[in-house]
C-alpha cells in the first residue's frame, strides 16, 4: 500500500500542502472561495517546533485505533486504495477516534461534508478520488520542496534505512546546501521575535 512520507528536515514550512488540501476538499475547487470559509476542511496542519516544521496528517495506520475506537462506525477502511476514511453522515462526534490517535490527526469542527449542521470529526482521507483516479494526493503534488512523497511503504522503509546508514558509516549525503543557511535565518529570526537578539 501507498503512503505519504515526511522528510521534515526539506520541509520550509510554507504551508502549500495546507492551501492545496483546502481546495481539494472545498466543495467549489476554488482558492478564492475556499478562503473565508469557516467550513473549508484542512486535512494536513504544518506544525512549527522551535525553527523546525512538519506536516502532520492522517498516517492510514495498519491497524488502524481510531477504526477500532468508533462506535458509530463512521470510520472505515477503503479496501482498493488503503486509507482509513470518515463518513461524516455516520459521525457522532463522540470524540473516542481522536482520544486513541497517536498523531493528533483527527479535529473536529463543522464542514461541508457534515449533516445536520453540527461538529464532526475530520481527517485525511488520502484524497481517496484522487488515487482511485491514479494520481498522487493534493498535499504531495504542492510539496516544492520534496517534503511529501508518495510512495510504497515497504521501498520507502527501505531506501530510508539504507540512506542513514550510508551516511551514518560514510558521511555522505549531507543536506541540500541553502537549506542550513534558511535554517540559519529561521532560526535568528525565532530568536529575534523573542528578544533573544
Amino acid at each position: 500500500m501507498k503512503r505519504i512520507f515526511v522528510d521534515y528536515k526539506k520541509c520550509l514550512a510554507c504551508k502549500a500542502c495546507e492551501t492545496a488540501c483546502a481546495v481539494e476538499h472545498h466543495p467549489s475547487g476554488n482558492l478564492y472561495a475556499a478562503l473565508g470559509d469557516r467550513k473549508t476542511q484542512v486535512n494536513v496542519r504544518v506544525l512549527g517546533i522551535e525553527h523546525e516544521a512538519f506536516p502532520l496528517s492522517c498516517r492510514h495506520c495498519d491497524p488502524a485505533d481510531c477504526l477500532n475506537a468508533c462506535p458509530s462506525g463512521a470510520i472505515c477502511r477503503d479496501p482498493e486504495s488503503g486509507a482509513v476514511v470518515l463518513d461524516a453522515a455516520l459521525c457522532k462526534a463522540c470524540a473516542m477516534c481522536a482520544m486513541v490517535c497517536p498523531f493528533d490527526a483527527i479535529s473536529f469542527k463543522q464542514t461541508h461534508r457534515s449533516c445536520y449542521n453540527r461538529d464532526v470529526a475530520y481527517k485525511c482521507d488520502l484524497c481517496n478520488g484522487r488515487i482511485k483516479a491514479g494520481d498522487e494526493p493534493a498535499c504531495v503534488a504542492a510539496c516544492h520542496s520534496g517534503a511529501l512523497v508518495y510512495t510504497e511503504n515497504d521501498a520507502a522503509r527501505t531506501q530510508r534505512a539504507s540512506r542513514s546508514l550510508r551516511s551514518y558509516l560514510l558521511g555522505e549525503e549531507g543536506p541540500p546546501p541553502l537549506l542550513e543557511l534558511f535554517r540559519e535565518l529561521r532560526r535568528k529570526e525565532f530568536a529575534r521575535r523573542r528578544g533573544g537578539l
